[in-house]
């Protein structure tokens, strides 16, 4: 392909999308100097590598607390609002941290508590960003977009640690922490200019309790996400040292000098750059599997050089091939949570994926963080390579697989049913539909096996329980039966169904050798205990 194609291909063409890829990218460097000054502050304040990994726990346990209410919140309202709150939220916090350590008020808990609350604005507004950045394009722009995202964190964290090293140096701690706050600024006037069109629902939002319940019902049920999950959580656990320890590793190296000390933490910034500007535009023939796995051997064999050399050169370029590694991995299991699943259910899957992912980051930094205050850096590091690797080949047996070829737009092909009685209450008694086929008993075990493929669609897209029912005196006659919490909730998987799911629905009609289409019958549950309560006053009466 030339690079005419290659350039006119680029999402920075479409001008929201740069818009909102500047202003982001401001914001990072904004969070990259955060860590710096955190970072610089905080082996001032308490020099243990216990207290320095807990930083990195609390961003971890904040995304690890919200990222599902923040998923299910942004499924069912406006996003750019609630985008736009956390912006305002994570400014104020910034600011009045500067103001506090400027004051000569900061201690260690106070850090660790501020970057606790902005790890909790970062929580609620991840999953927003991810999903906000891919409407932005086209959907076979997707994986470029999330890249070009995940590039501008690295940019960032190339940059950032570098500028804020400098900022440390000449005026503080305190002037890194206002200069983050200003740079959410950005985002906060393209969220304020930046229009979505209103999406029109016929039926009224989900809850969260509820928009979380069933979150978690289709992830249960859909293969591909789990698979996901198994690789989130086996990366992060071992791969979380070196980001947990990077800042009493650089400031080893680097001893007093704050530059030097953000120019080691750059070169994890610099790799990821470079890997996301040239590598990953290169294998995008590549499948997904075989990058992350290639990716998470560098990763490993990148921590174990690390734990071995001393040599400011040489760890420079162990942290960098870290980042290199890393844009590979995070920005391929992005694009599987977003291309995977169905557009009603993404921000939840999204945040799930965050939830374990930095879930796994929070119980790795901890545990790493110990160990190297028991048995020093070196051996955490080795220890943790060590386990990424068995953590890899545990869990191969669950391949990433983006479904980039399955239609998964809505169908819209279950007609309406005629209610012949009034649906008072549609969040009040649950609804049962059956189906019922007639087919040839020497296709029993085909039908089941497809039948089988539709029950996981079924309890994936609401439903809150299946069976398939084998008449013993007609061994051609099958009643499939599934519940739906309520009326609203069923109507809701009307709208849910998608065109893949279509095609796995019509293989198992096929099997259908009745002359009529199977009978299908929809039956609301009635509240029994409300007219034994009437009757009751009606006999006192």
């Amino acid at each position: 392909m030339s690079s005419t194609n290659s350039a006119s291909e680029s999402p920075l063409k479409n001008t929201l999308y740069r818009f909102l890829w500047v202003t982001m990218f401001a914001s990072d460097i904004g969070v990259a100097m955060q860590t710096v000054g955190s970072g610089w502050l905080i082996t001032s304040l308490a020099p243990s590598p216990f207290v320095v990994a807990l930083l990195q726990v609390m961003t971890s346990l904040s995304i690890f607390l919200l990222a599902l209410p923040a998923g299910a919140l942004a499924d069912i309202v406006d996003r750019r609002k609630l985008f736009l709150a956390t912006q305002y939220f994570s400014l104020a916090v910034a600011a009045i941290l500067s103001i506090l350590t400027f004051g000569g008020f900061t201690t260690s808990s106070i850090l660790v508590v501020f970057t606790l609350l902005l790890g909790l604005g970062n929580a609620m507004s991840l999953p927003v960003n991810i999903v906000i950045q891919t409407e932005l394009v086209p959907k076979k722009k997707a994986l470029a977009a999330m890249t070009l995202f995940s590039v501008a964190i690295y940019i960032g964290l190339a940059v950032g640690p570098l500028l804020g090293g400098l900022v440390v140096a000449a005026a503080g701690p305190w002037a890194v922490f206002m200069l983050n706050a200003l740079s959410f600024v950005g985002v906060i006037v393209f969220l304020h200019r930046w229009r979505k069109p209103p999406e029109r629902k016929l039926l009224p939002p989900e809850q969260v309790i509820g928009a979380i319940r069933t979150g978690l019902r289709y992830m249960r049920h859909s293969l591909h996400v789990r698979a996901l999950f198994v690789r989130d959580f086996a990366l992060t656990i071992c791969g979380s040292a070196l980001v947990s320890l990077l800042p009493l590793l650089a400031r080893n190296e680097a001893g007093s000098n704050s530059i030097l000390f953000g120019i080691l933490i750059g070169a994890f910034g610099i790799g990821g750059m470079i890997s996301g500007l040239i590598i990953v535009p290169r294998i995008k023939k590549i499948s997904i599997e075989k990058r992350v796995t290639s990716a998470t051997i560098l990763y490993a064999v990148a921590m174990a050089f690390l734990s071995f050399q001393h040599d400011i050169v040489l760890v420079f370029i162990g942290v960098f091939a870290v980042g290199t590694a890393l844009i590979i991995i995070t920005s391929s299991l992005n694009f599987i949570a977003y291309n995977s699943v169905s557009s009603w259910v993404r921000t939840r899957v999204v945040s799930v994926h965050q939830l374990v992912y930095w879930g796994g980051v929070a119980i790795g930094s901890i545990t790493w963080g110990i160990v190297a205050e028991i048995w020093g850096i070196p051996t955490a590091l080795l220890a943790a390579s060590v386990g990424l690797v068995i953590g890899l080949v545990t869990s191969t047996r669950y391949k990433l697989k983006p479904l980039t070829d399955v239609d998964m737009t809505p169908s819209m092909h279950w007609s309406m049913p005629r209610a012949m009685i009034d649906i008072d209450d549609h969040e009040e008694g649950s609804v049962l539909v059956e189906m019922e086929f007639q087919i040839d008993p020497t296709r029993s075990h085909e039908f089941e096996s497809a039948m089988n493929d539709l029950r996981s669609v079924m309890l994936r897209d609401g439903a809150i329980n299946w069976e398939l029912f084998h008449d013993i005196e007609n061994p051609s006659r099958y009643v499939m039966m599934f519940t739906s919490e309520s009326w609203t909730e069923h109507l809701r998987q009307h709208e849910r169904i998608t065109k893949a799911d279509l095609a796995i629905e019509q293989h198992a009609i096929s099997f259908h050798i009745g002359k009529d289409p199977p009978r299908i019958s929809h039956l609301i549950s009635e509240d029994t205990s409300k007219q034994n309560h009437k009757t009751k006053k009606e006999d006192k009466v």
